[in-house]
């Protein structure tokens, strides 16, 4: 048999063998009474929700595309407000030595807050919290003065409610870049205890929670110091967030 010719053949039964063995899967699968049935319930099931409808439809797309447009637009007019952002006053000019600066700003501080409560009769920390080991290098040093300035923020707000005393201050523990959790809102937090009426420990906490918007309060517990109740103590953490609108919002 010439060689082309038998190419031709074996090409022609190939074909047929394929065409049979496909018909023959295709025919015993809609044979298949139960698989049928499953196949129509899922159907079913996913109508309801669109998802067995093919394609959203149009005007579907374009509400959702407007809606994307205005939260977008509404989250970019938010974030400068609700974004933390060190102030001068709490963090390092150019060309110094982060070190002495530290030093100077935490004086100015103690000053302020530590003599100024003194002054009207009430107790704070004379460290304000700060580390026994003064922070160097640089980024130390960054972190360091951002709780200072959120010790800045409460111990203002408590004495000037008349609070008798803010007991403790605790910091929170030290992170390096590489081990510092990640996401859409980042909490700096510090700890407090203060000490006094009810009303003292209301009105700070009314006054934190009118104050800055990067400002948060966290865990707030409020306890009674007297049999009477007419002291209360009040433990909660002071969290400046941070926003990082690259990251993606989490979800639940």
């Amino acid at each position: 048999m010439d060689r082309e010719l038998r190419r031709t053949l074996l090409v022609a039964v190939g074909i047929v063998v394929v065409l049979f063995t496909g018909r023959a899967l295709i025919s015993a699968l809609y044979d298949d009474d139960d698989m049928m049935r499953q196949a129509s319930t899922l159907a079913a099931k996913l109508r309801p929700g669109g998802e067995a409808e093919g394609r959203p439809k149009r005007e579907d797309m374009a509400a959702l595309s407007a809606l994307r447009d205005q939260l977008a637009a509404r989250l970019a007019e938010v974030l400068p407000t609700v974004r933390y952002v060190q102030p001068p006053e709490f963090s390092v000019a150019p060309g110094g030595s982060p070190d002495l600066q530290y030093v100077e700003i935490l004086r100015r501080e103690q000053q302020a807050l530590v003599k100024g409560a003194a002054y009207v009769g009430r107790s704070v920390p004379g460290n304000l919290g700060m580390p026994d080991l003064n922070p160097t290098g640089l980024e130390d040093v960054l972190r360091t003065l951002r709780s200072l300035h959120i010790v800045h923020e409460v111990v203002s707000a408590a004495i000037a409610a008349g609070v008798d005393s803010v007991d403790e201050i605790r910091l929170p523990t030290v992170a390096r870049r590489s081990q510092e959790s990640a996401g859409f809102l980042r909490m700096h937090k510090v700890d407090f205890l203060l000490r006094g009426t009810p009303r003292a420990v209301r009105d700070t906490l009314a006054k934190l929670t009118a104050g800055p918007p990067w400002l948060a309060l966290d865990d707030v517990k409020i306890e009674s110091a007297d049999p009477d109740g007419a002291r209360v103590t009040c433990r909660f953490s002071a969290a400046a967030v941070t926003v990082d609108d690259s990251q993606p919002v989490a979800e639940g």
